[in-house]
């Protein structure tokens, strides 16, 4: 089993709503524990959607370049692994913690070129 991370669609227009969203909550942040106890969601943390802008930004240039990130489970003992491709197949393996990280994998493609 695999599947390709494409680029996000409407990655901008979504951006702009967590910014809004950001904007109109302010300071006003509710902890984990009482918003558990109070059985809502927590919100999610800035750093968090921060993270997400990197990956959806390191996702569309890669796909801008003809590549793309593709993960599939290991066929020996069932982990994930990712890899680098382009239109004609695999690029080279990726380590999971440069995946999960956009700013370290962003700098280790940058110094590929």
């Amino acid at each position: 089993m695999s599947f390709d991370v494409s680029p996000i669609a409407g990655s901008l227009s979504a951006a702009s709503a967590v910014d809004r969203a950001r904007i109109t909550r302010g300071s006003d942040k509710a902890s984990y524990a009482e918003s558990a106890t109070q059985g809502s969601t927590p919100p999610i943390p800035a750093e968090v959607w921060d993270q997400v802008g990197a990956a959806a930004r390191l996702a569309e240039n890669l796909h801008a370049e003809g590549r793309g990130v593709r993960f599939d489970v290991h066929k020996l003992d069932g982990g994930v692994v990712a890899s680098l491709v382009d239109e004609s197949g695999l690029l080279r393996p990726l380590l999971l913690e440069d995946v999960v990280d956009p700013a370290r994998l962003n700098r280790k493609l940058g110094t590929e070129q």
